[in-house]
């Protein structure tokens, strides 16, 4: 364990008074072989760069040990900076036994990542359940933390003097020294204390955690990496999802059950994909072509599992299969350009093949892997949704019974219903004519995710060249358009500039003179004739 002395006193003999088979040792002297675990506490993380330093040192000394890193809960950091410093887990502000479960994950091969939680403390319950000297450990650490958080948020601004930033310095370094010494009088972190009424009644916590990034893997097998992003991609795929874009406008016209029983159908049909392509042995070429020509049927079983294949409505006298009905009458084949190569997703996942961001490369079990995997998975998912979505729109159109059984309560109206089609069909031409061109020319990619319950829009920057060639003639004027419009408006710019600076001239040099020396002129022939009156 790698930590200031009185915290890594304090939670070894928590973490062993719980566990005889731990063996914590605190001096690195004291190591005999090769340690199971590295167990690296971070008080304040106020340089990144020196902790990733740190642990890339730790990793030279003894590369085959996992490192897990505890950091307090308010810090500076992003998630994505806290992903980066190298180590097997990341763990923000936890209890004892949710150390322990990291801990025991770590050393089987796995790794966790638990970070940007947010922490609600009852603050009555834990007052009486502990003295005197808890209230004010809680409540000095309280003020200290509140300074300290001004402190830090005047001298990130940097809108004061010099003079002054070195007193605001020597005033941190005074309430952390302050808050050292209430730890050393009263306990260890609040974060590593666990309440007794907790304890006394689980149903009733009183610390309450969510954290924003949560992954736990316990092995690097392929079924458990598939197991847990499937887990994550289903958690985010809520009865409560809003839409918080322009498009998806068909499957939000469906109504909630059935939308959400689509898009959790989808999952469940991309994770029996992953299964086939898992069973074959011509792995290596690329998915592609594989995925083409299983697509339609991948579409079709999604209708048929989502609709459910014994629902039936009279149609023209005659009892119909709703999910017969609507694949007979879909065009099941429609491919999707602006949906990413499929390779993205299932090369990491089958393969073992790294995952690329931001010019790294990044091996699956990484969490950023994880989250990148996860947004293209949602795109994918909500993508094809809404081209199933269009058919399901289409067939209710025909066919009035279906409308009260898929769509919401407002297009049960024929009038309405049309409306919303052709705003579909509408926005899909423009989609096509007008803003695919664009994007293609500006290298940007347009991907749907799910953040706080709600669908969102993300806009990633990447080579879309071979793409652009591949435009019909219209779309290519429009690519031609904003490329001539690139070309002309430095020119344009100083032409416009030029005529303002030419009027300026004109106006005060010529005209403002010339009304100046008439204006003069009219002064002195008024003083004339007033001074002969």
């Amino acid at each position: 364990m790698i930590a200031p002395s009185l915290l890594g006193e304090s939670l070894a003999l928590q973490l062993t008074s719980q566990d005889n088979n731990l063996e914590i040792i605190l001096d690195v002297n004291d190591i005999n072989g090769l340690p199971k675990l590295i167990l690296f506490c971070l008080e304040d993380i106020e340089i990144s760069n020196s902790i990733k330093l740190e642990i890339f040192r730790l990793k030279e000394r003894w590369n085959q040990t996992p490192i897990l890193i505890v950091i307090p809960k308010n810090i500076k950091l992003s998630s994505a900076d806290l992903m980066s410093f190298g180590g097997e887990g990341v763990i923000q502000d936890p209890t004892i036994e949710l150390l322990k479960e990291a801990i025991n994950t770590l050393i089987g091969g796995g790794r966790v990542f638990k970070i940007n939680n947010e922490t609600n403390y009852n603050t009555n319950s834990i007052n009486k359940s502990y003295g005197l000297g808890h209230w004010l450990l809680t409540s000095g650490l309280s003020q200290i933390n509140k300074d300290l958080h001004t402190i830090e948020h005047i001298i990130a601004k940097k809108s004061v003097s010099t003079f002054y930033l070195f007193i605001l310095i020597g005033r941190r370094r005074e309430l952390l020294t302050a808050k050292r010494l209430i730890l050393w009088l009263w306990g260890p972190l609040e974060v590593l204390i666990d309440s007794p009424v907790k304890n006394a009644n689980n149903g009733d916590s009183n610390i309450i955690k969510k954290y924003s990034t949560d992954i736990t893997i316990k092995n690097s097998s392929m079924k458990e990496l598939w197991k847990v992003i499937y887990s994550r991609v289903n958690e985010r795929i809520q009865d409560s999802l809003t839409n918080s874009t322009d498009e998806l406008s068909a499957l939000f016209s469906l109504n909630n059950i059935k939308r959400i029983n689509l898009l959790k159908t989808l999952l469940y049909e991309f994770s029996i994909l992953i299964s086939k392509l898992d069973s074959k042995s011509d792995q290596e070429e690329g998915f592609e072509k594989d995925l083409q020509s299983i697509t339609p049927e991948l579409r079709a079983n999604t209708l048929r599992n989502f609709i459910d294949s014994y629902h039936r409505l009279q149609k023209n006298g005659v009892e119909v299969t709703i999910s017969d009905y609507i694949i007979n009458n879909s065009n099941l084949g429609i491919i999707d350009d602006e949906l990413p190569s499929i390779d993205l997703i299932l090369d990491p996942i089958l393969n073992n093949k790294p995952v690329i961001i931001d010019g790294q490369y990044l091996s699956i079990e990484d969490p950023r892997a994880f989250i990148q995997l996860e947004m293209l998975i949602l795109n994918w998912i909500f993508r094809t949704a809404e081209l199933l979505s269009e058919e399901i729109i289409s067939s209710c159109s025909e066919w009035p019974q279906l409308r009260k059984y898929f769509l919401n309560q407002d297009l049960i109206s024929t009038r309405e219903l049309e409306r919303k089609r052709n705003q579909i069909n509408t926005k899909n031409q423009i989609q096509n004519i007008f803003k695919k061109p664009v994007r293609l020319y500006e290298s940007k990619r347009l991907y749907y995710t799910v953040n706080n319950n709600a669908v969102e829009k993300i806009i990633i920057l990447e080579p879309r060249d071979d793409e652009l060639r591949k435009l019909d003639w219209a779309q290519r004027q429009i690519a031609f358009i904003i490329e001539l419009r690139d070309a002309l408006a430095p020119q344009v710019q100083s032409i416009i500039q030029y005529l303002g600076d030419l009027i300026v001239l004109i106006l005060t040099k010529v005209i403002g003179r010339s009304i100046g020396l008439v204006g003069r002129g009219i002064a002195q022939g008024m003083g004339k004739n007033l001074s002969k009156g």
